[in-house]
């Protein structure tokens, strides 16, 4: 069987090698024809098409002609493109980037379109209008699925013909599985969706149909996919040998339909499974395909995967340069997909060189000839002098450069501690205490009160996206728009901050925050993607776990938020934090644990304010074992007296 992969791994890249080549002479083609014709609607599905050629191996190449398409469809007002615009743009980031919150823009998007289409007779009637209609339904509930918002998620799957599901497994159900494509793949998608919100039994049910349609077929159509997803359900549920298996049968399929996304699913799929049997050198050679194969083709979130399953499985073996490559990949990695702040440059630069690749390489080989040798003469002898030269003036200019960076980061850092209050409400009947503690020199967390003239306080504490010095705007930004919103309730307070960081527009920066408003007698709590607000009862002596979070600040414009209304009374301690403490690795990469931290809390409120924080951050630094945390640590403890 190992022989059987490696040959399969091998007609894989030989296979994609071919399809790049080829793709590069249909871009062209497409691209010629696209200046060739005034008519833009031959343009827009051209670009549409190139896109989809892009799909499922370099998703930021189909999002650059996918944006492309939709300029032209708005600017010219042909909006029968731009549901599937968005639509296979949903995908490729829910699937191939791994961008959830642009996934979710782009599903809102697809829907929009899909109704503007159907009431303007665009879309025919019957199945296709249908179809469309549970195909934006699940890339919304797929997305919030994978943000954490089950309630969301199911409420919209709950759209989706799939709702019905399968409610019976007769055989004139299974025959109809077997002749219909379209309900497979309703089935195939909601084995997704189950498995992304953790219902695995749900997951593998709709899973069988679609495993015994395939079984019961001719091997020249059956699809990968439904293996995949076999295997991710089994591995779940501990049952690696069988989950090895799965994905190794919907390896030769993906090769033989050219997916080239399931075969790199496939690959780290056995990789995760033998780390699991403790098989570390069989773990580290299928890991190692996903990471070889990711240079041609893009699954960003499956090659994360694979960098950290590399790490630990070096770590584990003691070869720590190796490890700590890895490691370090792995970081580079996840600041590229959940920051994105290099995206667009990223896309652009992708783009360019693909469509350029052909055209440059004839001119390129005919020059290299002629050249070749007096170039390289001519480079060596100018290194030399350049290096000899100039290495003294380097120094000092990296010194130079180095001291600007410090005086910088130093500014940045004196604007982040004049955001935070220079000192903490006085209120007879409370006791407050809080902490804060940066990763980086200037870091993403931010806490703030709010007195009113009537009495009542407002308890904010936020986190913005990343660290450094754009997470630090987004603090400024985040800062100013409170002091500007009158005294209303939480929720109505982030829904009018949301808007105002929607019109200021920074990008891809994103600012997750909680307000408390603290009565005499109560407190009325929201969120916005923040971890949970925890509220200890002393007549109860529990910790009660408040869950209820909407999008981050910046994300969708009309998102709204929950309001929760709780008595607040002598002895009971709100709790406020960012999710550094509660996620913090250990040396072996374990994270804190959120039960660990709430029982940790429930054992210490009997403390002062700041005896409880105290108490949290001595538990965490011990975890920590002398290391430093990847992420910003903040804590506001309000104690009733």
């Amino acid at each position: 069987m190992k022989k059987t992969c490696i040959t399969l791994l091998a007609i894989a890249i030989s296979i994609s090698s071919f399809a790049l080549n080829n793709e590069i002479i249909n871009v062209q083609d497409s691209l010629k024809k696209i200046e060739s014709t005034n008519d833009y609607k031959v343009k827009i599905a051209t670009y549409v098409n190139i896109g989809s050629y892009y799909n499922y191996y370099k998703g930021d190449s189909a999002i650059y002609y996918y944006k492309i398409a939709e300029k032209l469809s708005l600017d010219n007002k042909y909006y029968n493109f731009l549901n599937r615009i968005y639509g296979d743009g949903a995908s490729v980031y829910l699937n191939v980037l791994g961008n959830y919150p642009l996934a979710l823009y782009y599903s809102f998007q697809c829907a929009k379109y899909v109704k503007i289409n159907i009431d303007n007779n665009l879309i025919e009637e019957g199945w296709w209008r249908k179809a469309w209609q549970d195909y934006s339904n699940y890339s919304i509930a797929m997305s919030y699925a994978q943000l954490g918002n089950h309630n969301k998620a199911l409420e919209y799957i709950n759209k989706t013909a799939s709702k019905n599901g399968v409610t019976a497994f007769n055989n004139e159900y299974i025959k109809v599985g077997f002749e219909t494509n379209q309900r497979l793949n309703q089935n195939h998608l909601s084995s997704q969706f189950y498995i992304a919100i953790g219902e695995y039994d749900t997951a593998l049910k709709y899973n069988e149909v679609i495993r015994y349609s395939i079984d019961t077929t001719i091997a020249e159509k059956k699809w990968s996919a439904p293996y995949i997803v076999y295997g991710e359900i089994l591995t779940k549920q501990g049952k690696y040998n069988e989950a090895i298996n799965a994905y190794k049968i919907s390896i030769p399929y993906a090769i033989k339909d050219l997916y080239y996304k399931d075969i790199l699913e496939a690959n780290y799929g056995v990789a995760l499974n033998y780390f699991n049997l403790n098989q570390i050198d069989s773990s580290i050679k299928y890991a190692s395909n996903v990471v070889i194969m990711s240079s041609n083709f893009t699954f960003n979130e499956g090659l994360l995967k694979a960098n950290q399953l590399l790490y630990k499985a070096y770590k584990l073996n003691h070869i720590q340069d190796s490890a700590f490559k890895y490691l370090e990949a792995t970081e580079v990695l996840r600041d590229q997909i959940f920051n994105n702040i290099k995206a667009n440059d990223a896309q652009n630069m992708a783009i360019n060189e693909e469509v350029k690749q052909a055209e440059l390489a004839e001119q390129k080989a005919k020059q290299q000839k002629i050249l070749m040798l007096t170039a390289l003469a001519l480079i060596f002898f100018a290194i030399g002098i350049y290096l000899n030269g100039k290495r003294k003036q380097k120094d000092r200019l990296r010194k130079i450069e180095e001291d600007r960076k410090n005086g910088e980061l130093k500014a940045a850092r004196d604007l982040q501690l004049s955001m935070l209050p220079k000192e903490l409400p006085k209120r007879a009947d409370l006791d407050i205490a809080t902490f804060i503690r940066s990763s980086t020199e200037v870091g993403g967390d931010y806490y703030d009160f709010f007195p009113q003239p009537e009495g009542n306080l407002y308890s904010v504490c936020g986190d913005a996206t990343g660290h450094g010095v754009t997470s630090g705007m987004m603090v400024s930004v985040a800062k100013a728009g409170l002091n500007g919103i009158g005294p209303i309730k939480p929720n109505k307070i982030l829904q009018k901050l949301n808007g105002v960081v929607k019109r200021i527009d920074l990008g891809t920066l994103r600012m997750s925050m909680n307000i408390a408003e603290i009565s005499n007698d109560e407190i009325f709590i929201s969120s916005a993607a923040m971890p949970p607000i925890y509220l200890y009862k002393a007549a109860t002596k529990q910790v009660e776990e408040f869950m209820n979070n909407g999008l981050p600040l910046g994300g969708l414009r009309d998102e709204e938020f929950v309001l929760e209304t709780r008595a607040f009374e002598s002895g009971d301690v709100l709790v406020q934090l960012s999710d550094g403490l509660p996620e913090a690795p250990n040396s072996k990469g374990e994270m804190y644990d959120y039960d660990q931290l709430k029982n940790l809390i429930q054992a210490s409120c009997h403390l002062t304010a700041q005896e409880i924080i105290d108490t949290l951050i001595k538990s965490v630094d011990v975890w920590l074992e002398g290391q430093n945390n990847p992420d910003d640590i903040t804590l506001v403890i309000t104690k009733k007296k």
